[in-house]
């Protein structure tokens, strides 16, 4: 292999190197331009800590380097007229079938920071009612939520009576509510453990993620556990 030779292949190798760490180089500066912007997570979960109290929220965290303000959330709504149904993209862009919920108080998030918001809508507006929700920030920019589709959150989302029963005397009354709460089930029971009807009421409350175990308890109070109270023969409805 004469001179001639080793420098050209000298110069391939040494370009080769130049080219390979350009590419890296503007690799480099464009991860670090993705990372310099702002970006945000958002997710939703739903819950009850008991009736009439639900825990639906949502999560948002930032991960990215520039800070964030929250401006509010949107929630769009479907239609319930069938004609604005089939335009509901049109509907959005004028402003209708859309509910905002605003923050109290400005919400600004750093890189790795993370805020819940508990989710609130307007009165008379189902949780079913809403297809998807977005995060706007203080620029305008949407952030898209994680969000279920209303089948599923009729079963996460929702709560129902399952049961309702009084039972009574002279002297001691008992009642009995059983809920399902999204996917789980509760049983509220209260009692008047005192003679006479100016006692003070007691109450207990049972949870359970199995229906069939929800059943057996709702017979076991209903069928034994209320007779033996109103009987005195036990002072409190026991697990």
């Amino acid at each position: 292999m004469n001179q001639t030779e080793v420098l050209a292949m000298w110069g391939a190798f040494t370009g080769t190197i130049g080219t390979v760490a350009g590419l890296l180089g503007l690799w480099l500066r464009f991860r670090q331009h993705g990372l310099d912007k702002p970006k945000l997570v958002c997710e939703s979960s739903f819950g009850f800590d008991y009736p009439d109290c639900p825990t639906h929220m949502l999560t948002i965290r930032s991960i990215g380097r520039r800070p964030v303000v929250i401006d509010k959330i949107r929630y769009f709504i479907t239609p319930r007229n069938w004609k604005h149904r089939i335009t509901k993209f049109w509907q959005h862009k004028k402003g209708r079938w859309l509910s905002h919920q605003e923050p109290r108080q400005k919400l600004k998030l750093n890189e790795g920071e993370k805020i819940e918001i508990r989710i609130s809508l307007h009165d008379g507006l189902d949780i079913t009612e809403i297809y998807k929700a977005e995060v706007v920030d203080q620029t305008g920019k949407t952030w898209h939520i994680k969000w279920q589709s209303p089948s599923k959150l009729e079963k996460i989302a929702t709560q129902e009576i399952l049961d309702d029963f009084l039972e009574e005397n002279e002297k001691r009354i008992f009642t009995a509510t059983g809920y399902r709460l999204g996917e789980r089930y509760f049983l509220q029971t209260n009692f008047n453990t005192k003679p006479g009807r100016m006692g003070v009421p007691n109450g207990k409350g049972f949870w359970f993620f199995d229906l069939k175990k929800y059943q057996e308890k709702v017979r076991d109070i209903k069928d034994v556990q209320s007779i033996k109270f109103l009987s005195g023969e036990i002072e409190e409805i026991t697990t």
